[in-house]
C-alpha cells in the first residue's frame, strides 16, 4: 500500500491473495468496483476499459465533468471474482493530474471535426474528452468506430481541429486494450 505524505491518502493498494473459482459476473464485479470509489470519494467515475487475468479483473474508471471525459483523471481498481473484494486499487494517475478545470469551449464544432476523419471510418459514438499530451492536455472530440473491420478511436483537437491521436482497440476474450 501507498500513502501520500500530503493528505495521508492510500494511492495505491495491492493484495496479492489467491483468488478462487469465479462467481460474480463482470457487470456484478464493475458495480462493486464503482461502489467502493463512490465510498472513497471518487464522483462522476465512468468505466472505460476492462481486463480479465487470473480470476480478477481490472477495470479503469475515468472522471467526466460537463460531459466531457477526463482521461487523466483514471483510477484502477481491480475485483476478485469469487468473493468481490476489491484486491487491487491506483489511483496515482488520478492524483497526480486531478485538478479543478476550466474547461474550454469547442472553437470547432462536431461537424467540422467529423470532416478530419476519414469518410471511410464508420463511427459508433462521439463526445468531448480531455486527453494528455506530453505535460499538457487537449480538448478533443472522441470519435469510435471501425475501419477495415478494426476498432479505432480518432482525437480531434476540438481548438484547433487537429488530430491529435489514432488509438487502435484490441478485444480478446479478457477484455479490450488500447494501442
Amino acid at each position: 500500500m501507498g500513502v501520500s505524505k500530503k493528505g495521508g491518502k492510500v494511492v495505491w493498494m495491492n493484495n496479492p491473495r489467491p483468488v478462487g473459482t469465479t462467481k460474480l459476473s463482470v457487470k456484478n464485479a464493475e458495480e462493486r468496483a464503482l461502489k467502493f470509489l463512490q465510498e472513497k470519494g471518487f464522483e462522476n467515475m465512468e468505466p472505460n476499459y476492462s481486463l480479465k487475468y487470473d480470476g480478477t479483473i481490472l477495470f479503469n474508471f475515468v472522471n467526466t465533468e460537463n460531459d466531457v471525459t477526463i482521461y487523466p483523471d483514471l483510477v484502477k481498481v481491480k475485483v476478485a471474482l469469487d468473493t468481490g473484494e476489491i484486491v487491487g486499487f491506483d489511483a496515482s494517475a488520478y492524483y497526480l493530474n486531478h485538478h479543478d478545470r476550466t474547461i474550454a469551449e469547442p472553437h470547432i464544432d462536431e461537424a467540422e471535426a467529423r470532416s478530419r476523419v476519414r469518410q471511410d471510418f464508420n463511427i459508433d459514438s462521439i463526445r468531448l474528452a480531455i486527453i494528455p499530451k506530453g505535460k499538457s492536455e487537449v480538448l478533443c472530440y472522441e470519435f469510435k468506430g471501425k475501419y477495415n473491420d478494426s476498432d479505432f478511436i480518432v482525437y480531434i483537437n476540438a481548438i484547433t481541429g487537429k488530430e491529435e491521436d489514432i488509438l487502435k482497440i484490441i478485444d480478446t476474450e479478457n477484455g479490450s486494450l488500447a494501442l
